[in-house]
């Protein structure tokens, strides 16, 4: 998928190979562990968790200094080897640094990347934290540099992973202001409304949400022409923006 790497020296000695990286970077995720704060995390999810509880100040200035010892040496190649290698911890820190470095080096990527993503959907993304790590810093960058994968994650809103669905709509939370995105977006929206998840529908509202500051007035249309099929946590999300004599506007033109 990408060229091989290119090992190179820096102050701290040759840059590690990913395994090595993938070994000392979950050495230091266990010495961080903090058991008190691992469960402080469980209040913002429905489903049980693991979490090793790292303080998120030296979680991220690690990630920051890591990102910058690989940039030159490591190639994508590298980076999914690492993500692997991070992926066979159920955690949250080693899973999202992970996808994190993929993100870094995606610019690398070819079409083919594609089919990484949604396994790692499938089977490695047990939350709506690790959806919405994954999604916005590896499979919307793909999206822009490949318009025509659009279709095929359009199409993931059929699957009966409910992770794989939300991704589908998170992927283009970030692309509605591209004209070429729009109507994906949209079709995503279409073909997700009858989805009973709720993390579902909070992530097509958001996805809407973000093309109505585009768009506003296609937004209000979409939503009073789809009228009460849009479930109402959706459409919720979506007009949040929106003046409070439109909010309730549309909210009495779309009941039921």
């Amino acid at each position: 998928m990408a060229r091989s790497r290119k090992v190179r020296q820096d102050e701290g000695g040759a840059v590690p190979s990913p395994r090595q990286a993938a070994r000392e970077a979950i050495a230091f995720m266990k010495a961080g562990a903090d058991r008190d704060r691992a469960a402080s995390l469980q209040r913002y999810f429905k489903d049980p968790v693991q979490a090793y509880g790292v303080e998120y100040g030296a979680f991220r200035a690690r990630r920051k200094e890591f990102a910058a010892r690989i940039r030159d040496a490591w190639t994508l190649d590298d980076a999914l080897l690492y993500c692997e290698e991070m992926l066979k911890d159920p955690h949250l820190e080693p899973r999202g640094d992970g996808f994190q470095t993929v993100g870094d080096f995606v610019e690398e990527a070819g079409p083919e990347l594609l089919e990484h993503i949604r396994r790692w959907l499938e089977s490695f993304c047990e939350n709506w934290g690790l959806v919405d790590n994954l999604v916005p810093s590896v499979l919307s960058p793909l999206l822009r540099s490949y318009p025509e994968l659009a279709d095929e994650v359009v199409d993931w809103t059929s699957s009966p992973v409910v992770w794989v669905r939300r991704g589908a709509a998170v992927a283009f939370v970030r692309l509605m202001n591209d004209p070429r995105m729009m109507d994906a977006g949209y079709a995503v929206a279409l073909r997700l409304q009858d989805d009973r998840a709720d993390l579902v529908q909070k992530a097509v509202g958001w996805m809407l949400r973000e093309a109505g500051k585009v768009d506003r007035a296609l937004l209000e249309a979409f939503l009073l022409d789809q009228g009460s099929r849009t479930p109402r946590t959706t459409l919720r999300y979506a007009i949040e923006r929106f003046p409070k004599e439109d909010r309730r506007r549309i909210r009495e033109a779309t009941k039921s």
